[in-house]
């Protein structure tokens, strides 16, 4: 398991992906870092690439208020699909999936590679009970094709997150 890579190392990596891994090693958070020549756009992609159970895919999906327009980030388990009648209910508003153009726009990643931590705004985040129930999950580090593992725990501490049952039933 990778713990850390060095400076000079992270230029090796498009702009996103230095972003995540330099929170990653700022907060000491041991991980495993996998780079493949295909993409890994859907979670199935990665589970089929990495080997893993699709439940320890980390889905990071992007959702947009439609009254306030802010966006909202979800953390779904790879095996479920998040439900919208309950994010309504948590966010206390209609949500709805962004527009690829506003997740890039305001994340500053493309759709099918957005990390679960490093983007450029702050939004708020919900992550999915499930997750917390694998020993370790799998994310995009800010690439089509670069994958990182790390303890759940991780995950919840950097995004900020808040669990929440958010499966569709």
């Amino acid at each position: 398991m990778v713990t850390q890579i060095e400076s000079q190392q992270l230029f090796n990596f498009p702009l996103g992906v230095q972003s995540v891994l330099k929170i990653l090693n700022e907060n000491q958070v041991q991980y495993e870092l996998r780079t493949f020549k295909t993409p890994a756009r859907q979670a199935g992609q990665a589970a089929d690439l990495l080997g893993c159970p699709l439940g320890a895919i980390v889905k990071s999906l992007v959702f947009q208020k439609q009254a306030s327009g802010e966006l909202l980030i979800v953390l779904v388990s790879g095996k479920n699909r998040a439900d919208i009648q309950i994010l309504n209910e948590i966010v206390g508003e209609i949500v709805q999936s962004a527009k690829p153009t506003t997740v890039l726009a305001l994340t500053g990643y493309p759709v099918g590679a957005v990390p679960p931590i490093g983007v450029k705004g702050t939004f708020p985040v919900i992550m999915d009970a499930d997750l917390m129930l694998q020993e370790h999950v799998w994310a995009s580090a800010g690439a089509e094709n670069v994958l990182i593992k790390f303890d759940p725990v991780d995950l919840l501490n950097l995004s900020k997150g808040k669990i929440e049952v958010i499966k569709q039933a």
